[in-house]
Order: structure tokens, then sequence, then C-alpha cells
């Protein structure tokens, strides 16, 4: 709420004192940039029987969108948990389709006996009744490693493609007799799918049906943004199978597109899915007032719609319309809606509200040292207060309770805030921020970064240790090393030098790093990315107050910032007080951000303001003289 000190000059009493009424009216007008263009590519997973009990729960709540679960080997093989595992992701709202291991080496020919054809019998026979229309069943995989199948024993590349198309083509003859349109996916390594030495290969005929490609890279990856190289005989790559473990106990893979696209091309019936037509896109509000997020999908009827805020469920939120009357900050955050028939559920991507409300001092606030550049407060919104640099919030941002009003929140898989326009920081330079550390679930977790530099609040690997990278040079610790202490708030602060960065943690030296011109990485705010751009190293946990200033820090100075706690710094213009001074003048004491000029109005009626001028504020805190122009005099402040 807007802070209002009055003091009237009234003629009318001897002792007289003044109305003066400050501004900050000029904070709320700030537009959010459009969601992130790095769709966030749904995760999957692939099981077998060596993964006998699976939480399926947990595998949703860390976000696998879709699954494949291992029905049948040959013609001798039928994993014991395949119904269980198909019901239990299915019960949960994963995706879910069954696949083949196949066996050419068993079952060299194509049609008769010892077939593809018979392979294809097989499956259908264990698996037939989960490839139906409806109830988010996913198209069969056909898997195709077999290493007995070598050109020492006599295999060509010709004769395996052919296989793998007459088992696909069987399987889709199997679903077109009950009804059912399918096109199985063909899972490989180009380790086996490339022609070779050892193994034949395929050729092209086998592209037109969609890729699953198994690769790991070695080193820094992200699913999210990453690829599997080489994709013989493709010239596209549709899932990758990025790793040979995850939340399953199964193999971690992700869909080389948005998870509408998944929907379309991967589950039966999908072109009756619904689809978006208009998507829900951010809102920027003032405190108080309504906001009101809309969808339009298309898709076979009944659709059902159901709003979620920060991944959890709203209540009674049903309609393709979401309204929010009288937003408060508690509001702020992303928003998304999930539209479902009797074929599959789509989610939206994240609409972000954004609040604002007029900025306010705590009692005990203190003044901010000189060469202030930017400052995120984390109030509502992921603006810059000081600067100019707003920012953009991702995928699963946040916000909390804080350690003064609200802070952001990183879900430690998805979200980052993207800060629009901005420039690596040269020595010298200092941040200091509040954090509130989680274990990140990844091999480390960066504070801030972009494609070079990055401040780890964990270094690799998962050390836990805050550290600076430099890509292609190294991952370095601070001396003595030091680890944030989890679940609680921590003031940490790091200047950077021509020859150091030093960290200061709740105010006290904690060890330094040498350096060379080690400048301050600002692309991103709890990640930051290696390719294409690509967010990763995503940090777990809350961060508040972040402050960035051109300049070095002395030791007390840092040491004053983290002893004002909760009540932090002073961000707006703000009447200490007003007194005469004789000679017909009126004194008046200001603060406000530290370096902002003010600009001051005058009024007799509080309807017709004149400006005074602006006011130089170098150190936060100003006095100024007026000559009374009235009997009864109004005054007014404000920073730009």
């Amino acid at each position: 709420m807007f802070k209002t000190r009055n003091y009237i000059i009234n003629k009318y009493m001897p002792w007289k004192f003044a109305t003066v009424v400050h501004g900050g009216l000029n904070v709320c007008c700030f537009i959010l940039a459009s969601a992130s263009a790095l769709a966030q590519r749904p995760l999957g997973t692939d099981v077998s029987g060596y993964q006998p009990g699976i939480n399926w729960t947990t595998v949703k709540n860390a976000g696998v969108a879709f699954a494949w679960t291992k029905a049948t080997e040959g013609t001798y093989y039928v994993n014991p948990y395949f119904t269980a595992q198909e019901t239990g992701a299915k019960g949960v709202g994963i995706y879910v389709g069954a696949y083949h291991f196949a066996r050419p080496s068993d079952d060299p020919n194509l049609t008769g006996a010892n077939s593809a054809d018979t392979e294809a019998a097989y499956f259908w026979n264990a698996a037939g009744s989960y490839v139906k229309n409806g109830g988010g069943y996913l198209v069969p995989m056909l898997d195709w490693e077999d290493t007995s199948a070598t050109i020492a024993n006599g295999f060509t590349a010709s004769q395996m493609s052919a296989w793998a198309n007459e088992w696909c083509n069987a399987v889709s003859n199997y679903a077109a007799a009950s009804g059912v349109v399918i096109r199985p996916v063909i899972y490989t390594g180009t380790w086996y799918s490339l022609p070779g030495s050892t193994y034949p290969g395929l050729n092209s005929t086998v592209t037109s049906w969609p890729d699953w490609i198994a690769a790991y890279p070695s080193g820094n990856f992200s699913a999210q943004t990453g690829s599997p190289g080489s994709i013989y005989p493709w010239s596209s790559w549709n899932i990758w199978q990025y790793g040979d473990t995850n939340w399953s106990g199964g193999d971690a893979d992700v869909y080389n597109g948005t998870l509408a696209g998944f929907v379309q091309t991967f589950v039966i019936g999908g072109s009756n899915a619904p689809s978006f037509t208009t998507s829900p896109t951010n809102i920027t509000v003032a405190l108080g007032s309504t906001a009101t997020f809309s969808a339009q999908a298309s898709g076979q009827a009944p659709l059902n719609f159901q709003w979620l805020f920060n991944g959890k469920v709203i209540p009674g939120a049903t309609s393709s319309n979401y309204m929010i009357a009288g937003v408060q900050l508690t509001n702020a955050g992303g928003y998304v809606v999930v539209v479902t028939n009797t074929y599959a559920s789509i989610s939206s991507s994240t609409a972000f509200l954004s609040v604002f409300a007029p900025l306010t001092n705590a009692v005990s606030s203190i003044l901010a040292p000189a060469s202030l550049t930017n400052w995120w407060t984390a109030d509502g919104n992921a603006n810059d207060i000081y600067g100019t640099n707003n920012t953009t919030p991702n995928n699963g941002l946040s916000y909390t309770n804080g350690k003064t009003g609200l802070a952001f929140h990183f879900d430690g898989s998805t979200s980052y805030l993207a800060v629009n326009g901005v420039a690596n920081l040269s020595p010298n330079w200092t941040i200091c921020l509040w954090v509130n550390r989680q274990n990140a679930p990844g091999v480390s977790a960066a504070l801030m970064g972009d494609a070079t530099y990055a401040i780890k609040l964990e270094q690799y690997n998962t050390t836990r240790e805050v550290g600076l990278t430099v890509s292609g040079k190294g991952d370095y610790l601070f001396s003595p090393a030091y680890s944030v202490p989890a679940n609680q708030w921590t003031h940490l602060a790091f200047v950077g030098t021509g020859t150091s960065v030093t960290l200061y943690t709740n105010g006290v030296w904690e060890g330094s790093i040498t350096t060379n011109n080690f400048p301050l990485p600002r692309a991103y705010i709890g990640a930051d990315y290696l390719v294409n751009p690509g967010a990763t190293d995503f940090m777990l946990g809350s961060l508040d107050e972040i402050q960035i200033f051109k300049r070095a820090l002395t030791a007390s100075e840092i040491s004053a910032i983290c002893s004002a706690g909760g009540a932090g710094l002073v961000r707006a213009p703000q009447f200490t007080s007003i007194a005469f001074s004789g000679a017909g003048q009126i004194q008046l004491n200001l603060r406000g951000q530290t370096g902002k000029n003010f600009t001051l109005y005058v009024s007799t009626n509080l309807v017709n303001w004149t400006s005074l001028g602006a006011v130089s504020n170098p150190t936060g805190a100003v006095q100024y003289l007026d000559s009374v122009a009235s009997p009864q005099q109004f005054y007014r402040a404000t920073q730009p």
C-alpha cells in the first residue's frame, strides 16, 4: 500500500504543521515480456521387468509425462510386471505404451515361422488390449538392439530394415482390425542402426516410422535443450533416451517438442485429443485489480478445463476462463490450464501473473550504499526497481514468503529468470542477496550465469559448495570451502575485483577465489546456460532482495545490509520530517533510493501541483528548503 505522511500547514493554528503527500505512484507501469521461446520438452521414462516396484506418484511428481513399459521379447518372454506398470502409470495420469524387444537373431524370417510376423503376433497377444483409442495409451514401440544379429551371422542392412518394417506393419494391421490407427515408433541407437563392421545397421526405408534414439552424451548437457547427436538413418529425431537411470529406476527420455505435439504424434487417437487454439498469456495488474486468464481449445467434446496455480489445482476453476478479483501479492505466480477429453490431457504453457504494489519502507530500513545498478525485490513481480533490466519468469518459477516480503522460488528442474537486455558486469562489482537453499536434484546449481560464467550455489559435481565456473576452463571453490545451510535464510555477498572474488556470509568474510577479471554474469538468475541458449544447472530454493552494485562494497557496507535483515534497504521516497526554518522557509528532509534524484511538487489544494524541480540525491537522504508561498502548503516527492 502507499505510505502517506500528512503534515497540514493551517493558517488558523498558531503552531502550524504541513501536509506532505509523497509519491511512489510511478512504480506500477511495467509490462512483463512474453513467455520464454524455449518450450519445455516433456520428459518420459521406459521400464521393464528390472523395475518390479515403481512409485508412479513419485515419477509423476518428478515431471514425467509419458512412459513405455516392456511387454514382450522374442516369442518366449512376457514381462510379469507389465500389467501393473501400465495400470500404475495410467492411474497417476502418465501416458503409457507397450514395447517389444525384437529378436531377429532367433526369428530371422519376415513371414511364416520364426519371423517378424510371429513376434508381432506374440506382442499383440500380450499387449493388444492396451493399444486402443481413448485412455491415454501410446503407440507400440519396437526395441531394436539385438546384439546377436551381426554381420558375422549373415545379417544385412536390407534384411534388418525389412524385418523392422514388417513388424511395424503387422502390429499396425492388428490395430486397424480393431478400428485403431497407429504408427509404431522404432527405438534404437546409432551404435546399432549405423552400418559398421559388427552390426549391419538400417537403411532409409525405416524412416517412415517415428524414431527414438538412445545416446548418452558426456559432460554437461540438458534434456531440455540438447540432442542425441547422430540419428542415422533418420534426418530428425522424435524421442531421445538421454540417460540410463531416472526417477522410475528405468531410462530417462525426452520428446523433441511440446506436450501437445507429443500427444498428436504418439497418443493413440491423438488427432481427437485437445489442442489449444488460444493459450493463456502473461498478465500484469496493480494490487486490488481484477485479472482474468483465458484459453480456448479444440478437440473431441466434451472438453474439461482445470486451472492450476504454481502446480496445484485451483478448486472450482473448471471453465475456459479464470478470474481473480481483488488481486493480492499472494496471487502472483504461474498459472496453467489443463484441458482433458477421453483421448488425452494437455497442459498450456505457464502464464505469469505479476502484481505491482506501491513501494514502501520498513521502519528500520537503511539507505543503500552508492553505485546500486540492479535490484530485484521479488515482491509479486520480476522487475528491476532500480535499473532497467526487468526479468522474464520461466516455467516453474513461483513466489514464496521471503526475508523481506515475498521471494522468488526456483523448482530445481525448470524455473529461472531471464534478465532482459543485460550484459556482463566487469570488475569491480558486488552482488548481495538472501538465499534459502534446498539440495538441488542436479549435479550443480547456479545463482546467476550465462554461456561462459556462473556463480554456483552448488558447485559441480554435487559438492553443495559455493563456487565459480568458467565454461571450458574449470570449476572453482572458495578457500576455505563453504556450503550454504539448507532450509534457512542466509545472506550472501560476492565482491569481484580484477584479481579475486570474495564471499561474505551473513555479513562476515568467508573466503576468496583468485581470478583474472571474473565478470558478473547477469543473463540468467536461478540457472545458467551452455547451448542454444538453454537453461541448465537449475537451483532449488528461494532468492530474495537481489542487489547488484557497480563497485566493490566494503566489509562494513555488506555487514550493514545484512544487519538490516527483513527491514532491508530504503526503496521508496519518504519525507522523514518537516519544519519551519525561519524567514518564511520550510525545511523538508527526505530519503529514498540512493543515487536517484527526487522530483518535488507543491500544491495548495491537493489537486493542482507545480514542480519545484529535481533535487540531487547522491547519498539517499537530502534536505530541501522551500519558501512558503501560501498559508497552506502540500508537498509530493517522486523518484524516476
